[in-house]
């Protein structure tokens, strides 16, 4: 089960020091979600982030950034709903109906949520019970290629093992205090 960090939306103290460092504990892949930066912010992040790890980064706006940066991809969003690059990349995107997950063929993986209730967006509550995830597992639309985003915790996660996802994508549990190395790491002990 993969473990996807999401940027916080708004900047963060020491943010490109806390991304590093979190690619050095060994964060597979990193979401870049900033919906609110221009461009020229998004490319101070990259720029800042050590290129090594570019492979490991998918972006949320700016998609023609690909064509600068050896990215690992792009992820469509209600604000990005298609990729028209010149660079070919992998694609996920953001479902939040099960219907949804029956049309993602073509797709590296998608986010399904939200699962839990959000730590980072209030108000944003679970969407999916026990028995419609139970139903789409069963049916194989829950796979290795959905991954549960929404609430994800130390105390949640574990709840995940019942389905057969592809992993978890996790954004309030890892930013939320100061040590985001030492939130990561416990998340990914689970």
């Amino acid at each position: 089960m993969r473990l996807i960090v999401i940027t916080h939306p708004d900047p963060v103290a020491e943010e490109l020091v806390k991304i590093n460092a979190l690619f050095d504990a060994g964060m597979e892949i990193l979401h870049i979600r900033k919906p609110k930066s221009s461009k020229e912010e998004y490319m101070e992040l990259l720029n800042g982030i050590h290129p090594k790890y570019h492979a490991q980064i998918k972006i949320h706006e700016f998609f023609e950034l690909t064509d600068s940066y050896a990215l690992l991809g792009v992820h469509l969003n209600a604000r990005n709903t298609s990729y028209s690059g010149k660079t070919k990349v992998n694609i996920s995107k953001s479902c939040h109906t099960i219907e949804e997950l029956e049309q993602i063929a073509g797709y590296d993986y998608v986010f399904l949520s939200p699962i839990f209730d959000s730590i980072s967006k209030a108000g944003y509550v679970a969407k999916f019970s026990n028995e419609m995830l139970q139903k789409a597992s069963a049916e194989g639309i829950i796979n290795e290629k959905v991954i549960a985003l929404g609430g994800i915790d130390e105390k949640t996660l574990p709840l995940l093992t019942k389905y057969p996802w592809g992993g978890a994508a996790a954004l309030g549990s890892i930013w939320n205090g100061e040590d985001v190395v030492t939130n990561y790491l416990k998340l990914k002990a689970r």
